[in-house]
């Protein structure tokens, strides 16, 4: 029996690059290293065992603050609880954390926060495939007498229960 949960979780990655910038000539090229940046991250991400099959259910969003990057994205799995999720989430990124600083940056932090996953589409998906759950038990045919009065129907005992 599978008792864990489908969870989202969200991640940030700080990192720190080792890219100076002083001097004029430095400073213009910061725009082209943050690119090329980008695209390490990205290529590691992919190339990786878990993070690039399927784990990762939104985009790797980039936010830029001179030699400081913040990476967020949803980090999608399912585990006993927030905590083991969280604990997933960050794993896999110390996983390829030497491929990601071969760049020439160091990771800073890992936040990742865990929440249940929206599950409702897969629940609409279910009910339009094996048609709509009925949340109430079938109850035992009603009439009325002819008193007017409602009688809920019984079973008959067989010959061998008499």
């Amino acid at each position: 029996m599978d008792d864990g949960m489908d969870y989202d979780v969200q991640t940030t990655v700080n990192f720190r690059l080792d890219f100076d910038g002083s001097g004029e000539f430095n400073m213009l090229l910061l725009p082209d290293v943050q690119k090329q940046f980008v695209q390490h991250v990205k290529e590691v991400y992919e190339q990786d065992n878990t993070l690039g099959s399927g784990y990762i259910s939104s985009d790797l969003n980039f936010r830029f603050d001179g030699r400081t990057v913040k990476l967020e994205y949803t980090f999608t799995c399912h585990d006993e609880n927030e905590e083991e999720a969280e604990s997933f989430s960050a794993y896999c990124v110390r996983g390829v954390q030497k491929k990601l600083e071969g760049f020439g940056c160091k990771v800073r932090a890992i936040d990742c926060t865990a929440e249940e996953a929206d599950m409702s589409w897969y629940e609409a998906f279910e009910d339009a495939v094996f048609g709509p759950r009925d949340s109430t038990q079938k109850q035992p045919p009603v009439a009325e007498d002819k008193s007017g009065k409602t009688v809920t129907s019984k079973k008959k005992n067989s010959r061998q229960e008499r």
